[in-house]
């Protein structure tokens, strides 16, 4: 339990600095989408760092791409995972419910491939 805090204490970061990002962007490139596509690069890569060092405790950089690539990879999908919730169900919910909806699926999805793909440790083989 205290591993999923601290994964979600990490990942609060991440909406900050996406958001924050995101905002910065829109005011200095006209392509919005772009904005949006590299702020949330950014916020992923700026999550895995934190559960890299915070989480998972995994300091050592051996294999520092390739777990960054596994992370970016896994966040694209709970990303679609989250999207594809919210997309499913914004016509049945109010759309706050269908948002959030998304991300609670998003959140545990992205926990699950992390634990299971990405920070492999010896106690979740």
């Amino acid at each position: 339990m205290q591993q999923f805090k601290k994964f979600c204490l990490i990942g609060g970061l991440g909406f900050i600095v996406d958001s924050l990002f995101f905002l910065f962007l829109t005011h200095i490139i006209d392509n919005i989408m772009l904005a949006r596509l590299l702020a949330f690069w950014l916020a992923a890569s700026v999550t895995w760092f934190g559960n890299r060092i915070y989480t998972y405790n995994n300091q050592k950089f051996i294999n520092a791409i390739s777990q960054w690539c596994k992370h970016m990879l896994t966040a694209h999908l709970s990303g679609g995972i989250n999207l594809l919730m919210f997309w499913s169900t914004k016509e049945i919910l109010t759309i706050p419910v269908a948002f959030c909806l998304g991300i609670l699926v998003g959140l545990f999805s992205n926990y699950f491939f992390a634990n299971r793909f990405v920070f492999i440790t010896p106690s979740n083989k």
